[in-house]
């Protein structure tokens, strides 16, 4: 079935130190993507136009469904199975591959269909073109969970870094060479054909021609649960932008687009790799509540030292940041951004670690719960917000934030002794910080008549001075949240692969 190193007659278990670098270079590696796709988008923005970016969201809503459908969580469940054999695996392999195939053609099949209901013919090529993607991560499913139970998660993370790089590569010339919104398509076709063929060469796994349901049970169970947490996961991120699309059309859709590739970029840059490593320590002391507790506070306190005074000067200063970076055209980002991106930072602060701590303790059922109470809000306030503008549904993610972080902290104190007013207390630092930085860029602002290029400058220097501000004014609390992760044992799941920017 596959190739396995051998030390003494037995298989090869990675070194502390080995790991340790695994895990550098995979985070590295999630920085990097986050990282190269804010570097490209200003010459998309300005070589493509708003409607092909709501044309592009709007397919890849589609294509997300069907890759979330692929895989199952069996990747995942082969992992955790330590008894497997070579005729489990290669049914579980077969299976996805099934599955992926059915998802190519739902996606195909689907594409009059939605072409018709969202009134946009454009959308019956760029579905059938990216119907492939479901299955090019089908399989690479089996492989690549191979490849993690291995632990070479650096390996993963180089084939990452140039999937994306062949992507952005695909994507800038052809966006230079005139073939608009199929810049985009191809982005996504050669990063998940690119990420595959790495994946093969990486892989041990080789399947052989094997089929038997009677060790599929257990996987389908898994794949149940987890696939309705993260079913329901991808309709809360996904249903707005269809239901934008539907009532106020293409052109407000491509300015909401381009405002989200920017406002989730700290939640896969930063809190994702934070929230595996931070699941890691959990998982060590989920015995020990004061500990859990201790870890939810410090991954809070880090997080949002980060992200709060940094995303607070880049949502001030938002009308000349994405004028630079993008282009006059595209300045409707800047409110909702703004708008947009307070209730995400909550929610990569608070409640991503909190999905940790459910995870780390055994208790999915929390997670599922909260899933579908999420679900159930945003899809209700979304449509309330529809009723008034595109800034209302921007501002209904602010406040669906509001409603389902204390929600999630009053099901954390359940399992460990947290309490609101500790909760708060990690955010309030770096939110004092925040506002006076972002008081002071209003200052300049009002005193001075400069080009957008100097503001962007000053709200980046403002941006940096308010998370050392905030390092030093809180210094010996940020000490103790990092020595909380110092000699972490680090026994890495990383997420599933992310698909595009």
């Amino acid at each position: 079935m596959w190739k396995r190193r051998q030390v003494n007659g037995s298989v090869e278990t990675p070194g502390l130190k080995s790991f340790i670098i695994s895990v550098g270079s995979l985070i590295s590696a999630r920085s990097f993507v986050a990282i190269s796709q804010i570097l490209v988008l200003p010459i998309l923005a300005r070589q493509l136009t708003v409607e092909d970016f709501g044309l592009m969201g709007l397919a890849m809503t589609l294509v997300i469904f069907a890759n979330t459908l692929s895989d199952g969580g069996m990747g995942r469940s082969l992992i955790r199975r330590e008894d497997a054999d070579e005729v489990e695996w290669s049914s579980v392999n077969w299976l996805m591959i099934g599955a992926g195939v059915a998802c190519m053609v739902f996606v195909a099949g689907l594409s009059p269909l939605a072409a018709h209901y969202f009134d946009s013919d454009r959308l019956v090529p760029l579905l059938l073109v990216m119907s492939v993607i479901p299955m090019f991560y089908a399989l690479t499913a089996a492989p690549n969970a191979e490849i993690e139970r291995r632990e070479n998660y650096s390996g993963i993370a180089k084939v990452q870094v140039i999937a994306t790089v062949a992507g952005i590569v695909f994507a800038v010339a052809g966006a230079l060479a005139g073939i608009g919104v199929w810049a985009l398509v191809g982005q996504q076709v050669m990063l998940a054909a690119v990420r595959m063929v790495g994946i093969f060469m990486l892989s041990h796994f080789r399947p052989s021609f094997a089929f038997s349901t009677q060790g599929l049970r257990p996987h389908l169970i898994y794949a149940r649960d987890t696939l309705a947490s993260a079913f329901l996961t991808v309709i809360r991120q996904q249903l707005p932008i269809m239901m934008i699309s539907r009532v106020l059309g293409q052109i407000p859709l491509g300015y909401f687009a381009m405002a989200q590739r920017f406002n989730r970029l700290p939640q896969f840059g930063l809190a994702g790799p934070m929230s595996s490593v931070i699941y890691v320590r959990m998982s060590k002391a989920q015995k020990s509540p004061e500990k859990l507790r201790d870890i939810y506070y410090a991954g809070m306190r880090l997080l949002s030292v980060l992200l709060i005074p940094s995303m607070t000067m880049v949502a001030v200063a938002g009308r000349p940041v994405f004028s630079v970076l993008l282009s006059p055209e595209w300045t409707p980002v800047a409110m909702l951004f703004a708008l947009t991106i307070g209730g995400l930072v909550l929610e990569a602060i608070a409640i991503f670690f909190m999905q940790a701590l459910f995870r780390a303790v055994s208790r999915t059922d929390l997670l599922l719960r909260t899933s579908i109470e999420g679900v159930i809000l945003r899809i209700v306030m979304v449509l309330i917000a529809l009723q008034f503008s595109l800034e209302a549904v921007a501002l209904s993610f602010t406040l669906w934030s509001l409603i389902m972080v204390p929600r999630h902290w009053q099901l954390g104190a359940r399992l460990v002794p947290i309490t609101l007013k500790g909760c708060l207390a990690q955010l309030i630092p770096s939110s004092l910080v925040a506002a006076a930085v972002a008081v002071t860029y209003l200052w300049i602002e009002h005193l001075t008549d400069l080009p957008n290029v100097a503001y962007f400058l000053i709200a980046a220097a403002l941006g940096v001075l308010g998370i050392a501000l905030t390092v030093l004014i809180d210094r010996q609390k940020s000490k103790s949240a990092l020595a909380v992760f110092r000699n972490t044992p680090q026994v890495l799941t990383p997420a599933s692969p992310a698909v595009g920017p």
